[in-house]
């Protein structure tokens, strides 16, 4: 798994799909290790908010899933394969209206 930085939405939109799975076991990874250190999940989204850069992708009934997946460090491949098809299409649906937006 490489490390993969990611600062705003934006630089999801080119990553490919291993590379998004790659940010997403990153992010649990990340989570995990504040999590470990005693810090509360209420003190992480206080201080920032690591699941706001997916949001957008997402569909309102699908980002709960993906916080779930981040913080119960869920890793089958079934519910990865699930978020990774709902990131990609969400991908698509932002190119798409970008692309109108240019017309």
């Amino acid at each position: 798994m490489q490390k993969i930085k990611i600062n705003q939405t934006e630089d999801i939109l080119s990553l490919s799909r291993d590379e998004i799975k790659d940010y997403i076991l990153s992010l649990q990874v990340y989570i995990h290790q504040k999590l470990d250190s005693g810090i509360t999940i209420d003190d992480i989204l206080d201080e920032e908010d690591p699941f706001e850069i997916i949001e957008p992708l997402l569909q309102r009934e699908e980002f709960p899933i993906f916080v779930l997946t981040i913080i119960n460090k869920i890793q089958s491949d079934t519910v990865m394969n699930t978020l990774l098809d709902s990131i990609e299409k969400g991908i698509k649906e932002k190119s798409d209206t970008r692309l109108s937006n240019q017309r």
